[in-house]
């Protein structure tokens, strides 16, 4: 996430009134700072000598800095899980708790959500200091509050702005079925603005940008948890890390902490950064309002709609526009949906199964698809162990020429859902004025130009 600078803050002679009240101004800056590291301490955190928080250093505004030498695996600080905030420590916990059966959602949100709902608006909250020092939400430039029109002509073909209508969709439809009648029952623990759908929406970009979620497993290894489903937390000072894909830290959750812990050797003055996990730019974009700069994202992605590989397909006239259909009826009832999408990474194609009989099937000849079909998917190729069905950047060279034809016109085609073409791009690149750029467009920049070059790479892979 990135650490903003604007503030709220509610003083105890104030009353939980229509909207909480915030403060954004940079003198209070230091003393909130201090206020919260008080609060850690007298909170037992322990939090190495060996490093400090501080906007100084620091990629983006509050960040974590080394002031001396560390080694790997060496302990920055510890957070007792009691400080951690999740509906079972707020103040409304057994509330929750009791009603737990009214707040169920797709999502899994809404308990956190009325617990820092509850906590944001409370002077007398045990998480004050916390609270206080996380970003005003003016500062917090998720897509979900941009303009339509940015996001139109910003994150067109990114797949984002679908990501945005998506989550808004669910996020309303959670608000007045779950959230609001909760509220409104009582009215006596919520304030006013708790029956703002726009205040909601601001606890939820800070869930989506500030939580952890603990691996469900604790033998799941935390760098390849896909899957898990618990419900999220807020970690006060682990929040604080910026991400990088190439981190150089860690949150490992024990028994009685959470603890984050070095990857490696920081020299004095490097930031340390923790991971948010193995995410594109996309989804960093998305969740948290940044990107990373290419080449420097090692889990950029780019899909490929399956309904473009068909099209693409098709538009090579390899099959009558009959058998094609069939085809695509087939491939739909082994499990493929037309929804569906092929996931492209720095390496190749991750969904190489999927995409290896997608084009197997697309480009048969009619004697040989019905043989297949007869089959149910299965022929005597299938069972060729020697067969190399891998569709790594590196491996497409060795493609049947029909294979590389399909996929270098469907990457083609998904090259014209920008706004801007890559020679456009690599020109802005050259130009070396693209850190000038107002960071909302900087950070679309990057999502786009760098899911540009993983579809350049598998046309240039198919030559």
């Amino acid at each position: 996430m990135e650490n903003g600078t604007g503030k709220h803050q509610l003083t105890n002679d104030e009353s939980c009134g229509d909207s909480p009240a915030k403060i954004s101004t940079k003198d209070a800056d230091d003393k909130l700072l201090k206020h919260f590291l008080t609060w850690c301490e007298n909170s037992k955190f322990d939090i190495t000598d060996k490093v400090k928080i501080s906007k100084e250093g620091a990629c983006a505004q509050y960040g974590m800095v080394a002031v001396d030498d560390l080694e790997e695996g060496a302990v920055l600080f510890k957070i007792p899980r009691p400080s951690l905030l999740y509906p079972n420590t707020c103040g409304i916990a057994e509330l929750l708790q009791n009603e737990a059966g009214d707040l169920q959602s797709s999502s899994g949100w809404v308990p956190l959500l009325l617990a820092l709902m509850f906590e944001y608006n409370n002077p007398q909250s045990k998480w004050r200091p916390y609270l206080d020092l996380i970003p005003d939400f003016k500062e917090l430039d998720l897509p979900m509050f941009w303009s339509l029109s940015d996001r139109e002509n910003l994150l067109c073909g990114t797949g984002v702005q679908e990501a945005v209508d998506h989550d808004m969709t669910n996020l309303t439809k959670e608000f007045n079925t779950c959230v609001l009648p909760f509220v409104r029952k009582h009215q006596q623990v919520f304030s006013a603005a708790c029956q703002d759908i726009e205040f909601y929406k601001k606890m939820v970009a800070f869930v989506m940008a500030y939580s952890f979620t603990e691996p469900a497993n604790e033998d799941v290894d935390e760098e390849d948890v896909d899957g898990v489903t618990s419900p999220p937390m807020m970690v006060p000072v682990a929040d604080i890390l910026n991400h990088i894909a190439k981190n150089n830290a860690r949150l490992a959750f024990e028994k009685d902490c959470l603890k984050m812990v070095t990857l490696r050797k920081i020299h004095k003055g490097e930031e340390i950064f923790n991971t948010y996990g193995q995410v594109s730019n996309c989804h960093l974009l998305h969740m948290y309002g940044f990107a990373e700069e290419h080449p420097n994202n090692h889990y950029e992605t780019v899909d490929i709609p399956m309904k473009m590989v068909f099209e693409a397909a098709k538009s090579l006239h390899f099959n009558t526009d009959s058998l094609l259909e069939e085809k695509w009826q087939f491939l739909q009832a082994m499990d493929l949906s037309s929804d569906d999408v092929f996931v492209v990474g720095v390496d190749g194609i991750l969904t190489e199964d999927e995409m290896y009989n997608t084009l197997k099937v697309l480009v048969m000849t009619e004697e040989k698809f019905k043989a297949h079909k007869e089959k149910e998917g299965w022929s005597d190729a299938d069972s060729d162990t020697s067969e190399d069905e891998s569709l790594g950047f590196d491996k497409m060279a060795s493609l049947p020429d029909d294979w590389k034809l399909v996929l270098a016109s469907c990457a083609k085609a998904s090259l014209t859902r920008y706004k801007t073409s890559l020679a456009e791009d690599e020109e802005t690149v050259s130009s070396g004025q693209l850190s000038q750029v107002a960071s909302r467009k900087r950070f679309s920049f990057h999502t786009c130009y760098s899911q540009k070059k993983l579809l350049q790479k598998i046309i240039e892979s198919c030559r």
